[in-house]
């Protein structure tokens, strides 16, 4: 049966206890055996100054043959895994409990605690100054619910000596990510709190993370689990080497990017407002970087509700998409375009600023196009409406496949086609590209023999996408922009 063996110092009374381990369940470690109380040795003597302790703690284990992990918990929300050092209590007059935690594989927990009597208040106890961090994430002591954050568009992994470079960004974060709500709790007399994380029952993980967990899929970098967060998380804030470091205890902030998250997670604070707050993961290799928001992140394709896209028609979104994506630049060309079947590009052509207007194609085919007339409206719930002036387009080698013509132009055929209300889909967990799937007959203004779309770039002002025309071994390329932006 497993147990907690609590050995608490007072003067020098010690007693023997036992307690429900529940708690402590996720410090299990797999082989099971026993340590003693008396090899675990913990110490807290006075300080500099009235509110600063020094403390010890020893665990006379050989941890290569008895593998065990340890805390320190200093009783104000503070918690280390430094076995010896000093510790301020930046806290009102009282008695605060001081404890040494080991866990061994069976789930015992051999805590040994002391009693520290702290004579006064600190002079550093939250002032709950509106211009502070503290401040800041929770909207004040008197806030006692606390405040709502999101993520935030920027969040992304960044170049960590320059962190406007882009290294992957997943086309924008996770759905799963998207749908999180962290939560900042304020203590009264502490620059520090509860932190509360609803993910509406799933979590963005990487992979060796997500393996954790009985639906995690391994076979990919990232994936989306099924994960109940604890309800015993906290957080606090530090300074260290120059920098605000923010520790969330017992938790992360929306995306878990290692196994050792999911017990603790240290952020340096880059920047901070009441709307926003950036950071990046303490790590040897700090290249995650997280924004928050206080308020939920509009969906870029849907906006607040819903969302009328058109065809950049003169190509003045064009550069955008191709600094999104720069191993596809040199070869994006236009708003619509075509290149080698998997290439996701158009490096046999594209077109030039409004190359498929109604003048255009009159002076070229002798029969004006209306493509740029064409209106698609994604909403939230998962409707799409698209409103044509009567035509569609699309490659000749379909005819009759689903449309049928009533003109022919070289490759391209027109047929009649007056939009409809359709439904889609988005799978942002596709590879290599999210996929958008749209419902019946519907397509994206030029028809190439599917209503399966590869989503390359998504922003508030750009939509690029692919669509792979197998039977004649082409990519077709389309980038459309909010109807008034082309």
């Amino acid at each position: 049966m497993k147990q907690i063996v609590k050995i608490i110092t007072f003067a020098v009374a010690l007693i023997l206890t036992a307690c429900a381990p529940q708690e402590f369940d996720k410090y299990k470690l797999g082989e099971s055996y026993t340590i003693s109380p008396d090899q675990i040795s913990f110490d807290v003597t006075p300080g500099s100054d009235a509110w600063t302790y020094n403390y010890t703690a020893a665990i006379g284990v050989d941890a290569a043959k008895y593998p065990y992990s340890y805390e320190i918990r200093f009783g104000d929300g503070g918690v280390t895994k430094v076995l010896s050092g000093s510790h301020e209590y930046i806290v009102a007059k009282g008695t605060y409990t001081a404890q040494c935690l080991v866990y061994t594989p069976n789930g015992d927990v051999i805590v040994k605690e002391k009693a520290i009597v702290i004579a006064a208040d600190n002079d550093k106890i939250y002032k709950d100054d509106p211009a502070s961090l503290q401040f800041a994430l929770t909207g004040g002591k008197a806030n006692l619910n606390g405040k709502q954050w999101f993520i935030g568009p920027w969040t992304a992994m960044r170049d960590p000596n320059n962190r406007n470079t882009v290294w992957w960004d997943y086309n924008g974060p996770d759905p799963a990510m998207m749908n999180d709500m962290m939560i900042f709790t304020p203590n009264s007399v502490q620059p520090n709190g509860g932190y509360i994380y609803n993910n509406d029952g799933d979590t963005f993980m990487n992979e060796s993370t997500g393996a954790l967990f009985p639906d995690g899929n391994t076979a990919g970098s990232y994936v989306t689990t099924n994960y109940t967060p604890p309800t015993d998380a906290t957080w606090d804030i530090t300074q260290a080497n120059g920098k605000t470091i923010l520790t969330i205890h017992h938790g992360f902030i929306s995306y878990a990017t290692a196994p050792e998250d999911l017990d603790g997670t240290q952020y340096e604070v880059l920047s901070f407002s009441p709307t926003n707050i950036r950071l990046v993961r303490v790590s040897d290799n700090p290249i995650w970087c997280f924004e928050l928001v206080n308020q939920a992140p509009e969906d870029p394709l849907t906006g607040t509700g819903s969302k009328t896209w058109v065809y950049d028609a003169n190509n003045k979104h064009l550069q955008e998409v191709k600094d999104a994506l720069p191993t596809l630049a040199a070869n994006l060309k236009g708003h619509i375009g075509l290149g080698p079947l998997n290439s996701y590009d158009q490096e046999w052509w594209g077109a030039g600023p409004g190359e498929k207007s109604y003048d255009n194609t009159l002076a070229s085919v002798g029969k004006g196009w209306t493509l740029y007339d064409w209106k698609m409206s994604f909403t939230s719930s998962g409707q799409l409406n698209i409103t044509t002036s009567g035509e569609g387009y699309g490659r000749k080698s379909f005819d009759g496949k689903g449309f049928t013509s009533n003109t022919i132009q070289g490759d391209d055929m027109i047929f009649d086609y007056t939009g409809g209300n359709y439904t889609y889909t988005l799978d942002r967990s596709a590879t290599p590209y999210p996929t958008l799937t749209l419902s019946g007959n519907a397509f994206l203004g030029y028809y190439c023999g599917t209503q399966e779309y590869e989503v390359l770039y998504l922003s508030d002002t750009a939509l690029a996408v692919a669509v792979h025309d197998t039977v004649e071994g082409q990519d077709w390329v389309f980038i459309l922009c909010p109807d008034g932006e082309q």
